[in-house]
């Protein structure tokens, strides 16, 4: 549930940043100032990606098995939506002919590109003469999660996860990273508060996984954490006590018996979150009038059924896949080899 609310929130925040000239200002950072919704949404996820993923690969201590899962919950989906903006969404609002369009080698290199994770964002003559052309804004981060996925199986069969004192270590400089005057680990990232908070909000997840037998889910620490950052929140560094607040509260509020029984059947987070941008360029693109309202309410809204659809047509079926393929290779790796005389 929290992150079909995370996915939403990046539909809401991203209305402005689309439609600036209708005015209105992001309730969020109105509230704190140094942070907007979406980006905050978009932390949300890392958080909850590095606590569930974590989780997993302890459970499974299967290395092969997290990458065959890994595998088959970003690309399907991600290949899906990227085809369909190429060769459906593009020729169809680009300024060019259709032969124009598809004889652009632009065209396939988006596709090509973005689905090897170097992302493009524009299509030729798409959302052209907007402050942001691109055909899905949101796609920047999916590499830098894959990333992490990355960071996090290297330590895991390096065995750096087993040694809790190491793991901390580690993971205690890359939150606190960002605020240093030289960076040690991730010296190649960009200061944008969007992209150096990253690192952090999965790591922190991967703490909480790591030691989850000794972190203590209760409402007293919940109220003390917001206490702390109001406190806190003039200070220089009072956007790691939001942070730490909100995460700490999303895990609060998922022990709660209610939203326990509010969590949906079909996990349609993903695909709202990659079909919400270019929702909203093409609802701008044929509403131009419609003003911000409109665009984060129906842009939710028609985000939501594709996302449900990307859910049981494609997402669930190609876990399955997946989990079936892992299962497969991990019974053949179980199996006793042949002994070879050298």
């Amino acid at each position: 549930m929290f992150r079909v609310i995370a996915a939403s929130m990046v539909i809401y925040g991203h209305a402005y940043a689309l439609l600036p000239a209708a005015g209105g200002q992001d309730f969020l950072l109105k509230i704190i100032g140094f942070d907007y919704s979406g980006s905050l949404a978009v932390k949300i996820f890392f958080f909850l990606s590095g606590l569930v993923v974590t989780n997993s690969l302890i459970s499974s201590n299967d290395a092969v098995r997290f990458v065959i899962s890994r595998f088959f919950r970003i690309w399907p989906a991600l290949l899906i939506t990227l085809g369909v903006s190429a060769f459906v969404i593009g020729p169809v609002v680009s300024s060019l002919s259709a032969h124009d369009y598809f004889s652009n080698p632009a065209v396939m290199d988006y596709f090509v590109q973005s689905a090897k994770m170097n992302i493009r964002f524009e299509l030729p003559g798409v959302f052209q003469g907007r402050k942001y052309a691109s055909i899905n804004g949101s796609l920047w981060t999916i590499p830098f999660e894959v990333f992490a996925y990355v960071v996090l199986l290297g330590a895991f069969m390096s065995g750096g996860m087993r040694l809790k004192k190491v793991a901390f270590a580690i993971v205690a400089i890359i939150i606190v990273e960002p605020v240093l005057s030289e960076k040690i680990i991730f010296t190649w990232v960009s200061r944008d508060p969007e992209v150096s908070m990253l690192a952090p909000s999965f790591a922190f997840g991967v703490l909480l996984a790591i030691f989850r037998e000794s972190v203590k889910i209760d409402l007293k620490i919940f109220v003390g954490l917001w206490v702390v950052f109001y406190v806190f929140k003039g200070s220089v560094y009072g956007f790691y006590y939001f942070y730490g607040a909100v995460f700490y509260s999303i895990l609060y509020l998922a022990t709660l018996p209610l939203v326990v029984r509010l969590k949906p059947s079909s996990d349609i987070s993903y695909g709202v979150y990659l079909w919400g941008w270019p929702v909203q360029q093409l609802m701008v693109t044929f509403f131009p009038d419609s003003g911000v309202v409109v665009n984060q309410v129906s842009s939710i809204a028609v985000s939501a059924i594709l996302g449900w659809l990307s859910w049981n047509v494609i997402e669930k079926r190609f876990i399955a896949i997946g989990s079936k393929l892992g299962e497969k290779v991990k019974r053949y790796s179980a199996k006793p080899q042949d002994s070879v005389a050298i």
